[in-house]
């Protein structure tokens, strides 16, 4: 169960106490959220595609007050785009224009729809379904721009073709509450940067079509609606809250306090989403290759059960996804330096590859980043690529952490969250937790001091 958000001390427990809230989109959070910042950019220079990426509110009840005192500083929610580098990547930063990007053309639907209902077998690809539901691009945002791909954040529309002519208008039906996330008012929309981006494309939504089959997904991980084949596009569901990265940037502007209230407010229910949403992952085959800050939306959710929103937390960008025991190519996975696994940076492709193990690494490392601001070998290797390779394959996240001083007291206000992030952190990966297990463990905990 997902552990709800309360105001706590820095003597706080985690204890998980209530049922999952269910996911709110753009359409259900009109009434929360009254207009969207513009987005900020930001580029990732130590990662072969570069992501811009809006910059988003946060909200938790440790300061729900001041959101409510901010009506116009909400924000759109962003998919990261193309990760995947080799295993060993170069060092490249690409080159961000200066002027606008014109939105592309809306496609047409003049072609019959792909959609396959229930009573079929589950395709093999979720074709996107613009007969019930379209978006438009004329006035579409640019969320994020990679290597691959480019993501608009565009606005949804009913289709041309939703109505037979002449037939009769159908009757409403009453409104029922849904456990799970309905259809979106908005959509990120990934298009294709680059011809030989369509391999890509389709494999990354073989992954996700064989994730939503399963009920539980949106739980998980950002709702899937389809391949549009008109455009080549993969479209998604818009999700409020930014990523996981736009929180750490905003938790760096909080004094030290400050910070660490929102830190004990926060950290026990995101890692409860994601290391239950890690285990969903494996369970169903699927190694994510590049687990990170960027690569993690957060949601804001209600429940009946609770007495205030909580910070949920799901998995983006399955570009460099694959299934076990398929033919997915593993060409572009890898994954990003910061957050790779020790094995990863070895010549042999038997440990090169990424593995379950690997995306245990990565997620550990990822909350290590939450608890101490960012990269934890930042203070010891700084934009030193050579230096950070080798304190990668050292296997000590930790000891390069505390080689700052600001980060070495953050650790140490809240050992409790460090000795959840230590089980993730075995370098010898065939002593590494599971994530079955790593659930398993944290279910089991009551954290304080």
């Amino acid at each position: 169960m997902y552990a709800a958000v309360q105001d706590r001390g820095s003597d706080s427990v985690i204890r998980r106490q209530h049922p999952p809230a269910p996911l709110r989109t753009h359409s259900e959070l009109n009434t929360l959220v009254t207009n969207y910042t513009d987005e900020a950019q930001r580029a990732h220079i130590r990662h072969k595609s570069t992501s811009l990426v809006s910059d988003a509110s946060r909200r938790s009840p440790g300061y729900a007050r001041r959101v409510n005192a901010q009506a116009g500083a909400a924000s759109s929610a962003a998919l990261a785009t193309d990760r995947g580098a080799p295993s060993i990547p170069e060092e490249t930063q690409l080159e961000v224009p200066t002027t606008t990007l014109s939105p592309p053309l809306t496609p047409t639907g003049s072609q019959e729809s792909t959609y396959c209902d229930k009573s079929t077998p589950a395709p093999e690809i979720i074709m996107f379904d613009f007969t019930k539901l379209d978006y438009e691009l004329e006035r579409a945002k640019v969320l994020g721009r990679g290597l691959w791909s480019t993501v608009w954040l565009a606005d949804g529309k009913v289709s041309s073709s939703r109505r037979v002519s002449g037939s009769p208008p159908t009757p409403p039906v009453s409104p029922r509450r849904n456990r799970y996330a309905g259809p979106s008012s908005l959509y990120a929309v990934k298009m294709p940067a680059r011809a030989d981006a369509t391999d890509v494309f389709r494999q990354e939504a073989k992954v996700l079509s064989c994730l939503m089959q399963q009920t539980i997904a949106a739980q998980y991980i950002v709702g899937f609606q389809g391949l549009d084949t008109r455009c080549s596009s993969l479209v998604f569901e818009a999700v409020l809250g930014g990523s996981l990265e736009n929180l750490n940037d905003r938790l760096r502007q909080m004094t030290e306090v400050a910070r660490h209230i929102e830190l004990v407010n926060l950290f026990p229910g995101l890692a409860d989403d994601l290391i239950r949403g890690l285990d969903f992952l494996h369970s169903s085959g699927v190694v994510h290759a590049d687990l990170k800050p960027a690569n993690i939306m957060l949601d804001i959710s209600e429940h009946y059960s609770l007495p205030r929103p909580v910070v949920r937390a799901r998995y983006i960008d399955f570009s460099a996804s694959f299934r076990l025991n398929s033919d997915d190519s593993t060409l572009n996975s890898g994954g990003t330096w910061d957050y790779m696994a020790p094995e990863q940076l070895r010549i042999s492709k038997e440990f090169s590859t990424p593995t379950f193990a690997s995306d245990v690494w990565s997620l550990a490392v990822t909350l290590l980043s939450l608890i101490v601001g960012g990269s934890p070998y930042a203070a010891a290797c700084g934009e030193n690529l050579f230096m950070l390779r080798e304190a990668i394959k050292s296997g000590d996240p930790f000891g390069f952490a505390r080689m700052s001083p600001i980060a070495g007291k953050r650790m140490a206000a809240c050992q409790e969250f460090i000795d959840c992030c230590r089980q993730g952190l075995k370098k010898d990966r065939g002593r590494r937790i599971t994530a079955g297990a790593w659930k398993t463990w944290f279910a089991s905990q009551e954290l304080g001091a």
